[in-house]
């Protein structure tokens, strides 16, 4: 008879609440060793409050932990890694002056001497080296992370936790800017650590990734723990349906609109080193996709739009009439909003409320008589509450108080206000839940629907080719290749791959 595994992770009973949000309530969950576990539910269901208790970050209002079956109390962030708890965050917790070496052993760098006055900062080096290579990421470790890309941070994060002593590793969304390829690193990082061991709870929306790598998921709804289910004979349909208390019968439910006038032109755009010749147009009522693998040039593509490189050569068109757009503010004059991939450090300003981030990009809408208007204010605020669903009791609490997905609907609340024509959607959907990515995709289609013209850049090629009407993909800051859906509205067959081949530079360009 088999001796039962004992987990290395029990949470039992854990209870939280917040001013007018009940935020967990009696959830039991637990981890076993050598297991990834997938815990998954809609924005706002309470997966990060819960790993914010194991973590120390927050305190339950009750509840027990037990690690190896043994009770402990975790009162904070330090008390998580002395029991080998360790958490990559969504949003990215580095030193932005600081170098990868530097952030990976932050309070725990090498030293030698009376009270560690001297670095071993060659040792801390190789092996900051050592362990990104693990990661098979390619990062320069002599210049400070701010320079580096969100990926790269974002692989920095990981190998962060990899160096110290894990027994239970946390993982909050860690392949929302990853490729392809980063994912396929990651994953194969993952399934060592899992053969050592190490307790693994994987947090994502993406809904492949959880049938390709998870042993087991739990969900959450509205605090409440639903279920913890064997991914063996598990669809997709069970997990969303558990997730949502519905069913999401089209998770692309994209609505075609005739194609309107030129609403922005972009002629022989360059950066240099970065941008190389870009051209392109996009009409009202048009959803134009740009793919291509991280470090192609679709984020810059996105910045010169909104005014963000002031290196920028080239002309850009708004309407058929050039203008130079030299600063976020002339964009916004223009009709231009920008939904930045980026929503915690460029898209909301965390300790203001709510009603403040979304009047942000214009607070002439609310003023009167030069004064501002603070119930228009609210008002406001509290209309795309309730049309976007975002999760919160009162439209004064701080940004930084809401889930990722639900900071993500206050950043897009904020271009709705401004009455946009062009919208530049830059990962739109990042960290967003199954449920609420439906309900973004259906306010695209309504934008769409009024004339707006959208240019989306994701990562994720299902929802670029699920959204789009043209995909433009890119490569080494070049426009390579474009793809149209035909009349019938469907992809020509093999385009997937087509675009991959194009974005990896398989397919040479003409």
């Amino acid at each position: 008879m088999n001796t039962p595994v004992l987990p290395v992770l029990e949470m039992r009973g854990i209870s939280k609440g917040f001013p007018g949000v009940q935020a967990l309530q009696n959830v039991d969950f637990s981890v076993l060793p050598g297991e990834i576990h997938a815990l998954m539910g809609e924005n706002g269901a309470g997966k990060s409050t819960l790993m914010k208790v194991l973590f120390g970050a927050i305190q339950a209002d009750s509840g027990d932990i037990f690690i190896n079956s043994r009770p402990v109390k975790i009162h904070s962030p330090h008390d998580a890694a002395a029991l080998g708890i360790s958490m990559v965050h969504q949003e990215l917790n580095l030193v932005p002056q600081m170098t990868a070496p530097q952030n990976i052993f932050l309070g725990r760098a090498p030293s030698v001497g009376p009270f560690g006055a001297v670095l071993r900062r060659s040792q801390m080096v190789r092996e900051a080296a050592r362990l990104l290579a693990q990661l098979d990421a390619n990062i320069d470790l002599s210049v400070p992370v701010r320079r580096l890309s969100i990926a790269q941070r974002q692989m920095i994060e990981i190998a962060k936790a990899l160096s110290a002593k894990i027994e239970v590793l946390v993982m909050d969304e860690p392949t929302s800017s990853l490729t392809d390829k980063e994912i396929h690193d990651l994953f194969k990082v993952l399934k060592t650590l899992k053969a050592q061991g190490v307790a693994i709870v994987y947090i994502t929306h993406r809904m492949e990734e959880v049938f390709e790598i998870a042993d087991r998921v739990t969900v959450l709804r509205d605090g409440r723990h639903i279920g913890t289910r064997e991914m063996k004979g598990l669809t997709p349909d069970d997990v969303i349906r558990m997730m949502v208390g519905r069913d999401v019968q089209d998770m692309f439910p994209k609505k075609y609109t005739p194609r309107g006038s030129e609403a922005l032109r972009l002629e022989g755009v360059s950066i240099p080193g970065v941008l190389d010749d870009v051209s392109f147009t996009a009409y009202q009522g048009e959803i134009l996709g740009i793919a291509g693998l991280v470090g192609a040039g679709r984020s810059e593509v996105a910045r010169a739009i909104f005014g963000c490189e002031p290196d920028m050569t080239g002309q850009i068109y708004v309407e058929g009439v050039p203008h130079t757009l030299r600063s976020p503010r002339q964009a916004i004059m223009r009709g231009i909003g920008f939904l930045t991939a980026d929503r915690k450090g460029q898209g909301l300003i965390l300790s203001l409320p709510i009603d403040e981030n979304v009047v942000l990009a214009r607070v002439d809408g609310v003023m009167n008589a030069g004064i501002i208007d603070y119930s228009a204010r609210q008002k406001a605020a509290k209309r795309f509450v309730e049309e976007l669903r975002i999760r919160t009791p009162d439209v004064r609490r701080p940004a930084k108080s809401l889930s990722g997905g639900n900071q993500q609907k206050v950043v897009l609340a904020k271009w709705l206000y401004t009455d946009s024509k062009i919208l530049v959607f830059e990962e739109p959907t990042r960290g967003v839940d199954v449920g609420a990515k439906v309900e973004i995709y259906q306010l695209m289609n309504e934008l769409a629907r009024r004339g707006v013209c959208i240019i989306m850049i994701s990562s994720e090629l299902p929802e670029v080719m699920g959204m789009s009407d043209r995909v433009l993909v890119m490569r080494k800051g070049r426009i390579v290749s474009e793809f149209t859906r035909r009349q019938d509205h469907t992809w020509p067959p093999n385009t997937k791959s087509e675009i991959l081949r194009y974005a990896m530079g398989e397919i040479a360009t003409a």
